[in-house]
């Protein structure tokens, strides 16, 4: 018990809950708009997302143009297959590996954004209104990840990368 308890105290003096608030609170202003109705949808994937921008900053993952990028080339892909053949289990499938393949060859490799096809087959959402809100939102959810970093670790070494 004592091991798990010197455990615990070691992640926690890393103080793990500063970036968990800042993306805890990106989603929260999210959701808000989307009940104001500013947003038509709440994508799931963005709470992972949340969790590589704010948690592990300088992934390859968490890079900008992945983040964004990866999202909408994955979000256009099933889209595309997903209208061109009807949402069974294995147009899903194809869409999530053609995303994947996509994403990898643009370099912009974005896990969460592989599972965009799917949240695509399974709620059928509006195109351009998914769209535009997947670029909106993630593009908030960078730039608040990055503002976070900026005035919390200086000099974080934060490159452009978009």
């Amino acid at each position: 018990m004592q091991d798990f308890y010197s455990f615990i105290q070691n992640r926690l003096t890393s103080q793990p809950w500063k970036p968990a608030l800042g993306a805890g609170l990106a989603i929260a202003l999210l959701a808000s708009l989307k009940q104001i109705g500013l947003f038509p949808y709440l994508i799931a994937p963005l709470g992972a997302s949340a969790t590589l921008v704010w948690m592990v900053p300088n992934s390859p993952l968490a890079r900008a143009r992945a983040v964004i990028g990866g999202s909408l080339v994955s979000a256009a892909i099933g889209l595309c297959v997903l209208t061109i053949f009807s949402p069974t289990p294995w147009a899903i499938g194809l869409a999530v590996a053609l995303a994947i393949f996509a994403m990898v060859l643009l370099d912009v490799l974005h896990a969460p954004a592989g599972a965009l096809p799917l949240v695509i087959g399974i709620s059928h959402p509006e195109p351009l209104s998914f769209l535009v809100t997947l670029a909106a939102s993630t593009c908030i959810l960078v730039g608040l990840g990055r503002l976070y970093r900026w005035l919390t670790v200086p000099n974080s070494g934060l490159k452009r990368d978009l």
